[in-house]
């Protein structure tokens, strides 16, 4: 008797990390009777607007229950230097510098999962006198609920 389709001893035969990361993490959530990450309302501080510049690193005001969230940077300044770093950020709790961290720019889209990292993101703007904007939609953990 085979294995059933969800359980193959290769579901990614290609070796794609990042959606093998996902099948594992969904085997986990299910174990525990947890689905997916369901997006956080606005109205329940789930979306942010974030202005980062580089006179300061920032931390993420993070709801109370999001395990998740989607961060894009945008930027409407005209004399930036270089649109390709525009921020950087840590995720081990230490501050970034305009110099020292990891790059995200103009347009870019990061996934962080995991609230400890959530907790622990710093960011900072690359340039002095130069304002970008952080979008972030945070997630909750979707839980199965029993019906009676």
């Amino acid at each position: 008797m085979g294995l059933p389709p969800l359980f193959q001893p290769n579901p990614y035969p290609n070796g794609n990390y990042s959606v093998t990361e996902d099948f594992l993490e969904q085997l986990i959530l299910m174990s525990g009777g947890e689905v997916g990450r369901c997006p956080i309302a606005e109205a329940d501080d789930g979306y942010e607007d974030l202005d980062v510049d580089g006179t300061q690193s920032l931390a993420l005001n993070v709801p109370s229950d999001a395990i998740a969230a989607t961060i894009a940077v945008e930027t409407d300044e005209e004399e930036v230097a270089n649109r390709t770093r525009l921020v950087r950020f840590k995720i081990n709790g230490t501050d970034p510098t305009q110099t020292s961290g990891i790059a995200l720019g103009d347009n870019d889209i990061y996934e962080l999962r995991g609230r400890a990292n959530l907790l622990a993101f710093r960011v900072i703007g690359t340039e002095s006198g130069v304002t970008s904007r952080l979008r972030i939609q945070y997630y909750r953990t979707g839980k199965l609920i029993a019906t009676p």
